[in-house]
């Protein structure tokens, strides 16, 4: 039975902290009035305008918790565990996340933090891994809905796993080509060789698909908020490009050496013509009991680059030097990102010509699941070969 009843009195909660009481709908699956705030210093980021939690923010906020409309396999997915909105699935699960430790629960409802939260309890990871992953899956619905998985964002497919005690993502590719799995390995090599803070990821076959494979940034101590969350809540037009607000307000909350480490993020997405840095895909880490902005996360979701979305004959286009996007600007050409780099503060070592060799042979590994051609493989390590000579050329010259 579903947790949420109509025009009833919920309470927005921070662990196990009360943050507002609200009116809630599970019939429009949004808040319908705030009735209370009960802990102002806990309210997420991003639900107030000009100071002031509006409805409209709070529901935008809510609203990213839910699997998108645009998620490969959705429909199939809702089939599988008999819902008719992905929205069904928060419902089901308190509004529990692995990303942060905020959640739901009816006014008079005698039930903790530590009794919902998904980092100190076990779910069906198989029962929703194979209704998302699977050709065919035979599964306990009622069970597979009782999952963290029901608040991931983005277009992939996607599952929650525990292992060795730890959370892991798995993620899919886009499904002609399955390369954002082998580039996520690969931004995090490259990473490794310039020592920059990136996201362990390592690849795997499951249920016949290439995934990615990543541990949570998250615990139950801390929280993600993302770039969107923090540039909405302090009003920066979109009038213009948000990094230099984004920075300000990162640097506003003592977060340390904010500027170097999104050039470090910037560097790695102009290495790899990341085509995705958009402003949900970079963030910080808050702690949960104080709210208290910790640090930048590490960079994660670098896997639509290389020109992995095109046709094979399309990859060496250079019309592709125009798709670049960061936080609110998209299309721009890869090379505006410069701007943003002090390439002087990086060693790029002449061991990073060393990697196209093995991202090759990592694609051809898996060739037998993708399917992908072996031009493919060539023009794709031709590419990443041209840009890390172009990169190590542009460090040179800058130390000049």
């Amino acid at each position: 039975m579903k947790l949420f009843g109509k025009k009833n009195l919920y309470v927005l909660m921070h662990k196990d902290i009360p943050v507002l009481t609200a009116v809630y709908s599970d019939v429009q699956h949004e808040f319908k009035e705030v009735v209370e705030i009960l802990n102002e210093s806990h309210l997420p980021i991003g639900c107030r305008k000009h100071g002031e939690v509006t409805l409209h923010r709070l529901n935008y906020w809510y609203i990213r918790r839910s699997i998108p409309g645009y998620r490969v396999g959705l429909s199939q997915l809702m089939e599988r565990l008999q819902i008719n909105h992905p929205m069904d699935l928060v419902e089901y699960t308190h509004a529990v996340s692995v990303s942060d430790t905020y959640w739901l629960k009816k006014e008079n409802e005698d039930v903790t933090w530590n009794e919902v939260s998904f980092f100190n309890h076990t779910f069906d990871q198989e029962g929703f891994g194979s209704a998302m992953f699977a050709s065919n899956a035979d599964i306990d619905p009622s069970s597979a809905r009782l999952t963290p998985n029901s608040n991931t964002a983005g277009f992939h497919r996607k599952a929650w796993f525990r292992r060795d005690d730890e959370l892991v993502l798995l993620k899919g590719g886009y499904p002609f080509h399955q390369m954002e799995p082998v580039n996520e390995w690969l931004a995090c090599q490259i990473g490794k060789q310039i020592s920059l803070n990136v996201l362990p990821y390592h690849t795997e076959v499951y249920e016949n698909s290439l995934v990615s494979v990543c541990p949570c940034m998250t615990d139950d101590n801390t929280d993600l908020v993302t770039a969107e969350m923090i540039l909405m809540e302090c009003g920066s037009s979109k009038e213009q490009l948000q990094l230099d607000d984004y920075i300000s307000e990162l640097e506003k909350h003592g977060i340390d050496d904010v500027k170097h480490k999104v050039s470090e993020q910037i560097l790695l997405d102009y290495i790899l013509m990341n085509t995705d840095r958009h402003s949900q895909n970079m963030g910080i880490l808050v702690d949960a009991n104080t709210n208290k902005w910790i640090d930048t996360t590490p960079i994660f979701d670098t896997g639509t680059c290389l020109s992995c979305l095109v046709e094979d004959h399309e990859i060496l286009d250079e019309v592709r030097n125009h798709e670049c996007t960061l936080l609110n600007r998209r299309q721009f050409d890869f090379d505006l990102l410069l701007n943003h780099i002090d390439l002087s503060s990086f060693h790029l070592p002449k061991s990073l010509l060393d990697i196209p060799r093995e991202y090759g042979n990592m694609l051809v590994r898996y060739q037998p699941i993708t399917g992908i051609s072996d031009e493919r493989i060539e023009k794709t390590y031709t590419l990443l070969y041209k840009r890390l000579l172009k990169i190590r050329k542009l460090a040179r010259n800058s130390v000049r």
